[in-house]
């Protein structure tokens, strides 16, 4: 099955107008985003504003979508909202040898204004909002690395009976624990 693209015509599209609004929605599929990446089948919503610019164009878009993710702690999978909103300027002038400035690491360049794919823009939007380590809660507590049981479900000492073990004073309380056996 072919994904579907969206594309604009920026040059067509501003031929007669400095502002554009376009409302958007795109299959989560034609995205193309990494296998880790997921949702229940529902589309992307996307609004997005462009402006003129004298130099190429301003685009502010919103994102309204979530993502089925997995979490970094506890490995169980849950929807992490991916609403959000971010301004790219696009230049169509791409500078030669010229030295960067810090205000150039803010342009992307536009190769074809007329064939602006709106997915990759997508695309790269929600992969630059996800975080790289997504938790299910700020307060997860993981698995454990001793059991293996997740310990927001259940609660284990595990680790405290490791560190109890591996204490220098175990040896203290297995010397007790033999002089208590040999006086019974």
């Amino acid at each position: 099955m072919k994904k579907k693209k969206y594309i604009l015509n920026l040059k067509e599209e501003m031929k007669h107008e400095n502002f554009i609004q376009k409302s958007i929605k795109l299959p989560f599929e034609s995205l193309e985003l990494p296998k880790e990446y997921s949702n229940n089948g529902k589309d992307v919503d996307v609004n997005l504003y462009i402006i003129k610019d004298k130099e190429g164009y301003v685009v502010s878009i919103d994102i309204n979508s979530d993502i089925k993710v997995e979490c970094s702690r506890c490995l169980e999978p849950f929807n992490m909202d991916l609403s959000g909103s971010s301004s790219i300027v696009f230049s169509k002038k791409l500078g030669k040898n010229k030295e960067l400035k810090e205000k150039d690491l803010d342009v992307e360049y536009l190769e074809d204004e007329e064939n602006f794919n709106v997915n990759e823009l997508v695309r790269e939007e929600i992969i630059v909002q996800t975080p790289m380590k997504p938790l299910c809660d700020e307060n997860c507590q993981g698995i454990c690395p001793i059991c293996g049981s997740n310990k927001n479900e259940n609660k284990c000492n595990c680790e405290e009976e490791q560190k109890r073990e591996n204490s220098p004073f175990a040896k203290l309380k297995h010397l007790l624990d033999k002089k208590n056996i040999s006086k019974k």
